[in-house]
């Protein structure tokens, strides 16, 4: 059987930083500078980039945002301006960043100037990179905003991927060893190469699983990528549908790249 694991992959939540209601504060404190991730978004089928903004520390506060603006300039350039972090009043204390979601959109391949303003006293320059196999982001350094990681592997077409959480119970192990096999039989075996595909880590060319260690107990859980064409998605959701049914403390957690979470 597939060898599985789960990484620590630090998993960034997506909030939304411009709306805000009426009690909204400005945070004058935090430092200015952030944290960008490559993220792609599969929803409905079409594939988009964003880019997930965070700072770097805490703000003490649930559910902060960040206001920010951003525009094509003369249809190439990608300009990013961070103006400035946002609280409401009567938050939740906690010690959480500020997060924002940036929605870039559909990007043909080729190469993009990027320019990121902070609160228009800090401007960064750098370039994206958009290939059929990865996005991959150079910022120039100094401050400011850092690339969580520098490149992002896209998801190949028809990929699968999820975990099957069976709790330590030793009735739902079994289980999800049996879900797992079937999976197998009407399914295919993917290589990947190895590094960071947003939702997961690939290593030995896709055979161990990295998620997020807050999705689960790695002593608990069974890790997967498969192929899986369309004419065998009902077939896949007859099997989820049936385990979910049959053993309901069993954790299914499954996307794909049709847009889809079952």
């Amino acid at each position: 059987m597939t060898k599985f694991y789960l990484g620590l992959i630090g998993v960034l939540l997506l909030a939304a930083g411009c709306n805000l209601d009426s009690d909204t504060v400005v945070v004058p404190d935090v430092e200015d500078e952030f944290y960008l991730e490559l993220a792609e978004d599969f929803e409905n089928g079409n594939r988009s980039l964003n880019w997930k903004l965070r700072t770097i520390e805490s703000v003490g506060c649930e559910d902060a945002g960040i206001d920010y603006t951003f525009h094509w300039q003369e249809g190439q350039t990608l300009v990013l301006s961070i103006n400035q972090v946002l609280t409401s009043s009567d938050c939740d204390p906690a010690d959480e960043p500020a997060r924002a979601l940036v929605e870039i959109g559909t990007l043909s391949n080729g190469f993009y100037p990027v320019s990121i303003a902070l609160r228009e006293t800090l401007e960064r320059e750098g370039t994206l990179r958009v290939s059929d196999s990865f996005f991959q982001i150079e910022i120039e350094s100094g401050g400011g905003v850092l690339p969580l990681r520098e490149r992002l592997f896209r998801m190949p077409e028809h990929t699968l991927w999820g975990y099957i959480d069976h709790q330590g119970i030793d009735s739902l192990s079994n289980a999800a060893a049996d879900f797992y096999a079937e999976l197998e039989q009407i399914t295919e075996r993917q290589v990947l190469t190895d590094g960071h595909y947003g939702f997961f880590e690939s290593r030995n060319n896709g055979d161990e699983i990295f998620f997020p260690e807050i999705a689960a107990s790695a002593s608990t859980t069974l890790a997967f990528q498969r192929t899986l064409t369309a004419d065998r998605k009902s077939a896949v959701i007859e099997l989820i549908n049936t385990y979910r049914e049959t053993y309901e403390e069993l954790r299914l957690v499954i996307g794909n790249t049709y847009g889809e979470a079952w």
